[in-house]
C-alpha cells in the first residue's frame, strides 16, 4: 500500500516537473524571439548613438576671437559672458571645433544640465549690443540634419527680409513668421 502510494507520488512529481520543463522552455523561447528583437544590434547601437550623441545639455558660441586659447582662458571668456548673461551653469568640458583657420572656430560647451542650457539660450540675445560680445552668437548643438533644416530657412528668411523691407520676419519653430 506504501509503495502504490509513493509510486503515484512520484508519478505526480514527475508530471509536475515534465509540465514546469515544458513552460519554462516554452517562455525561454518567447523570450529568446522577443530579446532578439530587442536587442539587435542595430537597435543596440541606435540606442548607444542616441545616448551619446546627447546635444540636450550643450551649446555652440561662434564668434568668439582666438587669442592663443589655452583650455583656462577659453573656459575664462566663456565664463565671462555666461556672467554678462547672470548665468554660472556647471561647465562639464569645452572646445574648440573644426580645424585651426582664419575665421574664429566655434565652441562647443557641454553643460551639466538642460535646465542650464535653456536658460542661456533665451538670454543669449542680451549679449546684442554690448561692446565686449556684439558679435558673439550663441546656439543650441544641432545634428548635421537639424542644421540643414535650419540653414534653409534663415536663407527663407533672408529672402522674405529682402522682397519686404517694410516687414520684419523671424523663425519660430520650423517657420518663418511675420512679426507684426
Amino acid at each position: 500500500m506504501q509503495r502504490q502510494l509513493l509510486e503515484k507520488r512520484e508519478s505526480e512529481i514527475t508530471a509536475v516537473q515534465t509540465t514546469a520543463q515544458q513552460e519554462i522552455q516554452s517562455f525561454a523561447s518567447v523570450l529568446e524571439k522577443e530579446c532578439a528583437t530587442a536587442l539587435a544590434p542595430k537597435k543596440i547601437q541606435s540606442a548607444f548613438v542616441a545616448a551619446s550623441d546627447d546635444r540636450g545639455c550643450n551649446i555652440i558660441i561662434h564668434g568668439l576671437d582666438e587669442l592663443n586659447d589655452k583650455s583656462d582662458e577659453l573656459e575664462t571668456r566663456v565664463k565671462s559672458i555666461f556672467a554678462e548673461l547672470d548665468e554660472a551653469p556647471l561647465v562639464r568640458s569645452l572646445e574648440r571645433l573644426g580645424k585651426q583657420s582664419q575665421t574664429a572656430r566655434p565652441v562647443k560647451v557641454v553643460l551639466r544640465n538642460r535646465d542650464a542650457q535653456k536658460s542661456i539660450l533665451s538670454k543669449k540675445s542680451q549679449l546684442r549690443g554690448t561692446e565686449k560680445n556684439d558679435k558673439v552668437y550663441i546656439s543650441p548643438d544641432r545634428t548635421p540634419e537639424e542644421r540643414n533644416v535650419r540653414k534653409q530657412l534663415v536663407d527663407r528668411l533672408k529672402q522674405m527680409a529682402k522682397r519686404y523691407p517694410d516687414k520684419h520676419y523671424i523663425i519660430r519653430g520650423n517657420e518663418v513668421v511675420e512679426v507684426t
